[in-house]
């Protein structure tokens, strides 16, 4: 297996070699999200959860800034509060980008992470790519699969996901961990857990994905290669040993602060999406050439929508069974190792029970591997990713090995079965709403920094205005609800916990009568914590929330800027005028 991979940069000129392609994906990234890049500040992908990431970069600087603890936060769900680690916020990132977003704002930042996060995934494919192959045509191809396939494009609104540039580092150092054995174990393995404890405080998920894929590849390279196994344990257990001792250090704050500070959670949100068989060969919505037929059928698939990210289609699938079934004849053990790995992954996206065709029918593997920790809240098709950087490391590995005509050939038909794969482009992003005026002038600074505070209309998903404007004023309130995981009642849940006489508001705002009596409401106005509640002009049915505000609070709400305000004493038998 050593030879499949010469893990040497091949002779040529470098600079062009290692900058070109990089900078080729970072047109291809402005391209395809040019009405994003042409609105910074005004568009985001993702709608809700750009907005949501917009959020945590906002917290994560704000809270750097100013001496406060990132990994938790009651700037969200107010006043019980989030736990940021728990959530899905690209914590690294979001530290690396402050000077950005505390100078062009967090909607420009997280907008152009977003934009440029492909571009920075498929730029360390290649290297990697490069660096094991030994040549670079392959490593180009197969690096715009991994930056440009149906998995990056379907998770364009999730950043933790969208940003993958470790994956493929990982795939390179455990490739010298267990089988180059380049160097000393030492530096492999501190380089190893360097990795890992970064991609925790990018996405967990991500790790947990790939250390599942590096485990099947693990196990089937020992099975195809017994006696390999003796020699070099030695240096793969001391590489391990240094990468856990490096990678602990690492997160131990972050984790603890995960799972045993204020407001964690046990357990994830239970996930079900998976792949369908039929997915692989069925193109859906993210791809150009799907007919509505296939449309039709990928909405009931498990994952349908933007998470159904498991299509390679025919072409690929065939060429990549050809290539396999070609060298395992010549008895190139990779060829074997790769499909034995391929196919297990494959299973695994299927998740549990194995759907074909919309239809469920035996148990697969996934019921077993969902159990392992950290994969609770994984979700089975976004092995899709895993899926995706084999094949890119087999266009590499079948390009390596080709040369003149053949090569020629061989770039031929890989560009032609990839054709299939054409997403659907450009990236539109979802246009920010409107932000009243009193919330970007001096006229908010009448709300105490930190007040526990409630707008209308009311933030939770997939209304989530007044996150925006939150924002805005660079999270100078605390907010009453939004939209992100909280814990309620000790269970995760992504709708926040609202005082009832919030939840009467929106009753009245949606033209119905509130549930409880005023009295009732009265003391829940009381007891909340809120000290603050802002009537934006985007509030429905704004006349009768008014009245039935002042009727519940006992204040008055009075005009500033273009908003209604009342301050509520809270704690008190009768609540006062604003």
């Amino acid at each position: 297996m050593s030879r499949a991979w010469p893990d040497q940069l091949p002779p040529g000129p470098a600079v062009a070699a290692n900058l070109l392609p990089p900078l080729a994906f970072v047109v291809i990234s402005l391209g395809i999200a040019w009405p994003v890049v042409t609105h910074l500040g005004q568009r985001v992908p993702g709608a809700g959860d750009g907005v949501l990431f917009s959020w945590y970069f906002e917290w994560i600087a704000q809270a750097v800034s100013h001496g406060h603890n990132p990994f938790v936060s009651a700037a969200l769900n107010a006043p019980a509060g989030v736990n940021v680690m728990w959530n899905t916020a690209v914590f690294l990132l979001a530290l690396v980008c402050i000077p950005f977003t505390l100078s062009v704002g967090a909607f420009t930042t997280v907008a152009l992470a977003m934009v440029l996060s492909p571009a920075i995934s498929g730029a360390t494919a290649y290297w990697v790519l490069r660096r094991l192959s030994g040549r670079t045509i392959g490593a180009v191809i197969g690096a715009a699969v991994y930056a440009y396939g149906p998995f990056m494009t379907g998770e364009f609104a999730h950043l933790h996901l969208l940003f993958a540039p470790i994956p493929p580092l990982l795939l390179l150092v455990g490739h010298r961990l267990v089988i180059s054995q380049q160097g000393s174990p030492i530096r492999v393995g501190l380089l190893f857990g360097l990795l890992i404890g970064l991609q925790v405080l990018l996405s967990e998920e991500l790790l947990a994905l790939s250390i599942v894929a590096g485990a099947i590849a693990l196990l089937w390279l020992v099975v195809l290669n017994p006696q390999e196994v003796r020699p070099r344990a030695r240096y793969a257990l001391t590489g391990a040993g240094i990468a856990l001792a490096t990678a602990v250090p690492i997160v131990a704050v972050p984790l603890g602060y995960q799972f045993f500070g204020p407001d964690s959670l046990k357990r994830f949100l239970p996930e079900t999406a998976r792949a369908d068989l039929a997915s692989f060969v069925r193109p859906s919505l993210l791809q150009y050439y799907s007919s509505r037929a296939d449309v039709r059928a990928n909405l009931t698939f498990p994952a349908n929508g933007a998470e159904n990210t498991g299509y390679l289609g025919w072409p690929l699938i065939i060429a990549a069974l050809a290539v396999c079934i070609w060298y395992t004849v010549r008895r190139e053990r990779f060829a074997i190792w790769w499909l034995l790995t391929a196919l297990s992954v494959a299973a695994l996206m299927l998740g549990s029970p194995i759907d074909v065709n919309g239809h469920a029918t035996i148990r697969g593997p996934w019921a077993l591997v969902r159990r392992l920790p950290l994969m609770g809240g994984a979700l089975a098709v976004r092995f899709s990713l895993m899926m995706l950087l084999l094949v890119a490391g087999l266009i590499a590995w079948t390009l390596a090995r080709l040369h003149g005509r053949a090569l020629v050939a061989g770039v031929l038909v890989a560009v032609a079965v990839l054709i299939p794969l054409r997403p659907v482009v450009p990236i539109h992003g979802s246009l920010l709403p409107p932000t009243p005026r009193f919330f970007t002038t001096s006229a908010v600074d009448v709300i105490p920094r930190g007040a526990v505070t409630a707008v209308l209309p009311q933030a939770g998903f997939p209304h989530n205005e007044a996150m925006v404007w939150q924002v805005r004023t660079h999270l100078r309130f605390n907010l009453v609800g939004g939209y992100s995981v909280f814990r309620v009642h000790n269970h995760a849940t992504y709708v926040a916990d609202l005082p009832p006489f919030i939840n009467a508001l929106r009753e009245v705002g949606r033209g119905d009568r509130a549930a409880q009596p005023v009295a009732a409401l009265r003391s829940s106005a009381r007891d909340s914590g809120v000290t603050y509640l802002v009537i934006t002009a985007f509030q429905p049915n704004m006349r009768a929330v008014v009245a039935a505000a002042a009727a519940i609070t006992g204040c008055h709400p009075r005009k500033i800027a273009d908003v209604l305000l009342c301050q509520i004493r809270t704690g008190s038998a009768t609540p006062s005028g604003g």
